[in-house]
């Protein structure tokens, strides 16, 4: 298959049912954004096109609701967002939350005490914004002084505060994401351990925890899950997991690449997350989230 049409050469053998595809749920850093956190003009009119043939589109992210680029968000048509790993579904026209699971503030002390030192960045997200402190933001900033698109991200979507604990007294302050980077791989998988066993009274899995970097970790209720969120907005829309299709990159899509009906991994993406989807398409440098929604519509 020649290189301009990646997006039809299949990775998995597993067999699905398959329908006229309603519901796009498309990742944003890795997927549709390059790596300069851009939205190129072919990515934006392969969304259009999509939209257009009366597909809702949903951008479906790691990021909280502030870190949503404009430029994505402002594309005519979107209307819902799902943010945080799953933990919240907006309705944009109605400007409210239409699903939410977050962290009970006990649970976020628990997590915060796994992941001792100063030399740990810890950040917690509420209400679609990150917050830290200005020990962490100068952490932030000599970690990615040389990637600028990074820190105008970061700049965008946090607030600087004294101390988590202020946050955590207030009980509307839903905490919908903690995220937690290690100086090394070494201590985030020993995080990583004691996070996962962290259980319910009744032994039920409590946490989320996933993998975005070698050395970062993003906790999240467990039922805060991309697929969860995109079943749960495909019910509300009487759209079933057959006509839904995915695009995802990362650790935290694989959920929405085996729930759907059809599912695309990017080039870019690891080996463990390209086996979870159905096919494969160029990378997020070349538009290949673009592909994968054109090689859909000429299907459809």
């Amino acid at each position: 298959m020649e290189a301009q049409d990646r997006a039809g050469q299949k990775k998995s053998g597993e067999r699905k049912e398959r329908g006229r595809i309603c519901l796009l749920g498309i990742d944003l850093d890795g997927t549709l954004l390059t790596r300069n956190k851009e939205l190129t003009e072919g990515c934006r009119e392969a969304l259009q096109a999509a939209i257009e043939a009366g597909i809702e589109l949903v951008p479906v992210t790691g990021r909280p609701l502030r870190g949503v680029p404009e430029e994505v968000l402002k594309v005519p048509g979107i209307r819902y967002v799902i943010t945080s790993n799953g933990a919240n579904t907006y309705d944009l026209v109605r400007e409210k939350m239409v699903r939410k699971v977050h962290l009970e503030h006990e649970t976020v002390r628990r997590i915060l005490a796994e992941a001792p030192g100063e030399d740990v960045i810890r950040e917690i997200f509420i209400h679609g914004w990150g917050y830290h402190d200005l020990h962490t933001q100068k952490m932030l900033e000599a970690r990615f002084s040389s990637f600028p698109p990074i820190m105008a991200y970061i700049n965008r979507s946090r607030m600087i505060v004294p101390d988590f604990e202020r946050l955590l007294t207030n009980e509307r302050a839903h905490v919908e994401n903690i995220s937690l980077m290690f100086p090394s791989q070494e201590e985030r998988d020993a995080c990583f351990r004691r996070l996962i066993r962290i259980r319910t009274a009744d032994d039920k899995r409590l946490l989320q925890v996933l993998v975005p970097w070698k050395t970062d970790l993003e906790i999240t209720h467990a039922r805060a899950d991309k697929w969860l969120a995109l079943e749960d907005l495909g019910n509300h829309l009487g759209i079933g997991p057959a006509e839904i299709m995915t695009i995802g990159d990362g650790d935290n899509d694989r959920p929405m690449l085996r729930g759907a009906g059809l599912s695309f991994a990017m080039e870019n993406a690891p080996d463990f997350v390209k086996e979870t989807a159905d096919y494969l398409t160029r990378d997020n440098e070349h538009d290949g989230a673009a592909a994968a929604i054109r090689w859909m519509l000429e299907r459809q």
